[in-house]
């Protein structure tokens, strides 16, 4: 839907940012080039570009040569001079020109005190940096009054710190990390998470066989522009649009209790959610939009119970709409479409963490989280185990055939206490991350981890580690070692739980064929005959 573009939420800085100036410390490395006789210096739009008034001093023994002025707030434009007249300036790159009618200055945007980065002398960042200049057209939104911003690994994916500004009609931000540094982001039309953007398939990382979801990607070693269309990957281009009605199969979720609402969230609504319907009760909710965009619908489903909120796991869902349609029904968690699993029998599940393994120092108090407790909302306290330096809890009659969780080194509230899992043994949680993941064999489960790392631990040291999935990923099969010195349960599950394939009292090797398994991530469970499960995941391409 084409949007209108606010010309006065454009003007980032009003009159009252201009009244003011602000102290800016300029930067520059000479690294191995000598500094003029001349000495070296700074001009800009501050001091009327005078290539010999502003005089910079040497930073100690270093190559690096600073100065601190008093700059009035608002865009700035500067280059630096190795001598005292032009003709000793410098060759500004590309990446971080102002770029436009031939301008091929240095730029900024001062709104307080200041301290530019110590950039090379006619190069982009400072030495043993990349630089990215974020160049992001708006034209298509109507502008949060938040403004527009960046959010990534590079900055922590903190959607307020990094806001781009208007500087020529584009907004824009530069930001500067390790040559080798890959990067991963998403824009922001405001400065919170309901405000980000749906990336468009064709320009997200797991495009180009990255491990990292629907987020943006910038993988070169040097510098280089990002120039974009907000939520699409070229310049801007108004869409057709249609209508498309969306189906949310939750029956499996209903059969471990009540189910009050449904309701869908995504960028079409902010991610704020609206209520989807279910008027003959059998457990498929459903709702229609009109004139959407053509290209991808991102979206996520959310259940409601009791006054808690449950978000569907995994990362965002994203439906291409390329005409009027209905969309098949797709069980609430599933990233393929189909009816929803029978749920299999209630049961006991046990967690144990161990950080005797791990790289970290247990908190006073260690706590499990996951989509059964809304997460940190409703951690569950783990208590010391008879092991020592490991933790456990059980969750009696769990109901969901599946769960996504994680483990918290101490208060779960604080998110940097939340365990770290990697892609090689979690589930993309859509906002950069992962969470581990576990579908229930029925039975009672104990699961057992090294906190931090994708380790099993058993009742003995390394009872299952041995065990191997190779190839991974399969093409038509793969073949599970498992050892002759016990039998074993195996189950191979989709992501939603469905058993695609099991073997009971086996041992050896097994060999996993294809058969009817679609392309995608399924989980491998083993269960020894002490009860011990370690899951591992296989990719079928």
């Amino acid at each position: 839907m084409k949007k209108l573009y606010a010309i006065a939420a454009a003007l980032c800085f009003g009159v009252a940012a201009f009244a003011q100036n602000h102290s800016v410390t300029f930067q520059v490395d000479l690294g191995s080039t000598a500094a003029n006789s001349n000495g070296v210096h700074v001009a800009g739009s501050f001091q009327s570009w005078s290539p010999s008034t502003t005089s910079m001093s040497q930073v100690g023994s270093t190559s690096v040569y600073s100065v601190t002025v008093s700059v009035p707030a608002g865009q700035l434009e500067y280059k630096f001079i190795n001598g005292n007249a032009w003709g000793d300036d410098e060759s500004v790159p590309a990446p971080i020109q102002v770029g436009t009618n031939g301008n091929s200055n240095r730029w900024a945007v001062i709104s307080s005190d200041t301290t530019l980065p110590a950039v090379m002398f006619a190069g982009a960042a400072p030495a043993g940096q990349k630089a990215i200049q974020f160049k992001v057209d708006y034209s298509l939104q109507t502008l949060s009054a938040d403004s527009a911003h960046v959010a990534g690994n590079f900055q922590g994916w903190d959607p307020a710190k990094s806001q781009l500004v208007n500087f020529d009609g584009v907004h824009r931000y530069i930001a500067y990390v390790n040559k080798t540094d890959s990067v991963y982001f998403k824009f922001l039309n405001g400065n919170g998470w309901s405000a980000v953007e749906a990336v468009p398939s064709t320009c997200q990382a797991s495009s180009a066989g990255i491990s990292q979801g629907d987020n943006r990607y910038y993988t070169d070693t040097v510098s280089g522009i990002y120039e974009v269309c907000y939520s699409q990957c070229g310049p801007c281009t108004v869409l057709p649009t249609y209508d498309i009605t969306v189906n949310v199969d939750v029956s499996s979720i209903a059969a471990c209790g009540t189910v009050d609402s449904v309701s869908l969230a995504g960028p079409i609504n902010g991610w704020g959610g609206e209520t989807m319907s279910d008027p003959d009760g059998d457990g498929i909710w459903s709702i229609t939009y009109y004139d959407v965009d053509s290209g991808d619908f991102t979206f996520k489903a959310r259940y409601h119970e009791n006054g808690n909120t449950n978000w569907e796991g995994g990362g965002n869902k994203v439906i291409t709409v390329s005409s009027d349609s209905t969309v098949a029904t797709r069980c609430f968690g599933n990233d393929t479409y189909g009816p929803c699993p029978s749920v299999p029998a209630t049961a006991d599940v046990t967690f144990i963490v161990d950080f005797t393994q791990a790289s970290y120092t247990p908190a006073d108090t260690i706590y499990l989280i996951g989509n059964f407790t809304q997460w940190e909302q409703n951690a569950i306290t783990m208590v010391p185990h008879t092991t020592a330096g490991q933790y456990i809890t059980t969750v009696p009659s769990f109901c969901p055939g599946t769960m996504e969780y994680r483990f918290s080194n101490g208060d779960p509230m604080n998110s940097g206490n939340h365990e770290p899992v990697t892609a090689d043994c979690g589930v993309d949680n859509g906002v950069g991350g992962y969470n581990r993941f576990f579908a229930r064999t029925g039975s009672a489960d104990t699961l057992r981890h090294t906190y931090g790392t994708c380790s099993f631990v058993g009742i003995e040291e390394g009872a299952l580690d041995f065990i191997t999935v190779r190839p991974n990923p399969m093409t038509e099969s793969t073949t599970i070692g498992l050892g002759l010195n016990d039998l074993y349960t195996v189950r191979v599950m989709d992501i939603t739980g469905r058993v695609v394939a099991g073997f009971d009292n086996v041992q050896g090797d097994v060999e996993l064929v294809r058969n009817n398994m679609v392309s995608g991530l399924y989980f491998v469970n083993v269960a020894n005959s002490k009860g011990d499960v370690k899951t591992m995941k296989v990719v079928v391409e």
